[in-house]
């Protein structure tokens, strides 16, 4: 087959080994392996480090591979009117490209958001009558106004602006043959969220179908090897890893509060975070003060391990948003693939998986005493620790490794 993988803010081949693979390469290198024909169309702009990639507009970087770059605009900041123009930009510049190529797929694989990149994808395919899958890695426009501070009114004015790209989300439920997310749970918030019955009549469409695909690493090159007994007692020091993009979805006021309180308590302890983003000037505000924070900036799968392997626990300081709530996120399961409980604040499937699984501990949101006992009680059970930490390890190798994963996946696109 010939499969058109559709993805913006991700690594590409083209970055060589700047940043780890995600979907995109894990998908294609999947389907590779199956004997298809793959492209992989993405953009000039690079999300992550709010650059221009300096490759050609095409290449071919392995056999049965090709990677198209579509230009844009580009941004500064995630919140921004040059990001809305971007987007926008994107829906013209993709949906030309689309229409003069000269190929067809048999199937198109459609990651969302952007919206604007989704819908001109879904356009194209209806008018070619492809199958198309919509990837739902967040739930855009909802996590607009989903964050639980904000007011009711606030988020009814949100909803009214963002009434266009509620409109897109419709047409791409509409127009979906299928929808995917990390969970069941999310693809089907999303598609029952967006469907519209009157949408279906004017396209003569079914209501799409939903299935799971979690968003996993690739294969490592060699086998982790996690010593759980030959890390620092914990009790001398308990260290706390922070693996991520640093931005406004994460709530880390509450984890300065509560580092406050250990210090306090002259409880020993060290948090590497590391990661950049949007908001990271905002975070190292919050521990200017703290001589127990480190900031490690960008750091490679390699680098990532050997943090892990001096850390007892990870955390995942989410806001209560329903985008988390439903979501089984990257960084739980990049966690559980480094051997590392989670310490997290969200509510709903996330909180009842850690449960379920013993792979963590659940604390309060917006509770810095809570998530300073938390601590504290962890630090005094290092055999729980293991525990946890052998739990997520082989929670990972069983349901949660790529060769799993993504042979499912392309099973379901290989069924259509």
């Amino acid at each position: 087959m010939l499969v058109w993988i559709l993805q913006t803010g991700e690594p590409l081949n083209c970055d060589k080994k700047e940043l780890r693979s995600m979907r995109a390469i894990n998908l294609a290198d999947a389907l590779l392996l199956r004997g298809h024909n793959v492209e992989i169309i993405s953009t000039r702009f690079f999300h992550q480090k709010k650059l221009f990639r300096k490759q050609p507009f095409k290449t071919f970087p392995k056999k049965n591979l090709t990677e198209t770059l579509i230009s844009s605009t580009g941004y500064k900041k995630n919140k921004s009117l040059n990001r809305f123009i971007d987007h926008h930009v994107l829906f013209f510049t993709l949906f030309q490209y689309l229409v003069k190529h000269n190929d067809k797929p048999d199937l198109i694989f459609i990651g969302c958001p952007p919206l604007e990149w989704a819908l001109a994808a879904s356009i194209y395919s209806y008018f070619k009558k492809i199958k198309i899958i919509t990837d739902i890695k967040d739930l855009w426009p909802d996590i607009f106004w989903d964050y639980p501070s904000g007011s009711n009114f606030k988020k009814f004015i949100l909803k009214i602006i963002f009434t266009p790209y509620r409109i897109y989300a419709s047409l791409i439920v509409t127009l979906s043959d299928y929808v995917t997310g990390p969970t069941i749970a999310l693809a089907n918030f999303f598609s029952k969220q967006y469907q519209n019955k009157l949408l279906s009549i004017i396209f003569n469409k079914r209501l799409p179908s939903t299935f799971a695909s979690p968003i996993v690493p690739p294969p490592e090159n060699s086998k982790i090897k996690i010593n759980f007994r030959e890390k620092i007692d914990p009790k001398k020091c308990l260290n706390i890893f922070f693996l991520g993009s640093l931005m406004s979805v994460y709530d880390f006021q509450t984890v300065s509060k509560s580092l406050k309180l250990l210090d306090n308590k002259n409880f020993r302890y060290q948090l590497f975070i590391a990661g950049k983003g949007g908001n990271e000037e905002e975070i190292k505000k919050l521990f200017k003060n703290s001589m127990n924070v480190e900031f490690l900036g960008w750091i490679n799968r390699e680098e990532a391990i050997k943090v892990a392997n001096n850390s007892h626990l990870a955390i995942a300081p989410y806001q209560n948003m329903i985008n988390y709530e439903l979501n089984l996120v990257n960084k739980y399961i990049d966690y559980m693939s480094l051997g590392l409980p989670v310490l997290s604040p969200l509510k709903g499937y996330i909180y009842s998986f850690i449960e379920e699984n013993n792979i963590g501990i659940n604390y309060k949101p917006n509770d810095p005493i809570n998530l300073s006992e938390s601590i504290i009680k962890t630090a005094h059970s290092q055999e729980n620790i293991i525990s946890m930490s052998q739990n997520a390890y082989e929670l990972f190798l069983k349901e949660f490794n790529y060769e799993k994963v993504y042979g499912k996946i392309v099973d379901k696109i290989e069924s259509l």
